[in-house]
């Protein structure tokens, strides 16, 4: 039995398992991380996310019935999996290089304003008022830098079709249960893949916080530290 992406309610549940995994893991990681960040500005850094992760799961989606059967044995839930696994790792890197190459090329424009709307997970003006013309540009080139990554990944897995054998190959497994390989294709890799990636991601589109230096705190501990050193050995009496 050949497992596909569209076979019918049960792929389509394991959709819905797989959208809802993906909000929790955003959520999980807004409680555990320690920052300024706000639920609002979590929102917005979250909602590129998913309409990102949105857009991709449609492009994998349209690469695992396409190419399906492309290779001698491999079929749509393995190109599924391939596509994850490979957007979720080196994919995630090429995100990385092109949200910086944008941000350094506006930077060498020095075009002040288009930086300053461009600054990744910022959102406000220098009075702390929301800015929607920032929010919709960063999340256009958001959904310009996944798709240069989507389709230079496809181009690497249709010249490397060994990346792929790699993935039928532990597939192989779950050949005789459909069912099954769908199970694992559609939530126990995103699952393990995703989280990477989201938490990875995650990282690089917030605000940038400025670090605060102490410079009073770091004399007081130089002093007490000279303190010390002289209560210890004391200078030779004259």
């Amino acid at each position: 039995m050949v497992c596909s992406v569209l076979g019918g309610r049960f792929a389509i549940l394991m959709q819905v398992i797989l959208f809802t995994v993906t909000c929790s893991v955003l959520v999980w990681k807004k409680y555990m991380e320690n920052s300024e960040r706000t639920w609002f500005e979590f929102g917005l850094d979250s909602s590129k996310q998913i309409a990102g992760a949105g857009w991709i799961h449609i492009a994998n989606m349209l690469c695992a019935i396409l190419f399906a059967g492309k290779l001698v044995g491999v079929d749509g839930c393995t190109w599924y999996a391939a596509n994850i696994i490979i957007d979720t790792t080196l994919g995630v890197f090429v995100e990385w290089s092109l949200l910086k190459g944008i941000t350094l090329a506006i930077q060498k424009m020095s075009c002040e304003a288009l930086a300053q709307l461009m600054e990744s997970g910022s959102y406000r003006d220098e009075h702390g008022h929301f800015r929607p013309s920032a929010y919709m540009l960063q999340m256009a080139v958001w959904l310009f830098i996944v798709t240069c990554m989507k389709v230079s990944m496809v181009a690497l897995m249709q010249s490397a079709p060994f990346l792929v054998y790699s993935v039928n190959f532990v597939l192989t497994w779950f050949n005789d249960n459909a069912r099954e390989k769908l199970f694992v294709v559609m939530i126990c890799v995103p699952l393990m893949m995703n989280t990477f990636q989201f938490v990875l991601t995650d990282n690089f589109i917030k605000k940038r916080r400025p670090v605060l230096y102490h410079a009073d705190s770091r004399e007081i501990r130089d002093s007490e530290h000279t303190l010390k050193a002289e209560l210890l050995h004391p200078p030779p009496s004259v």
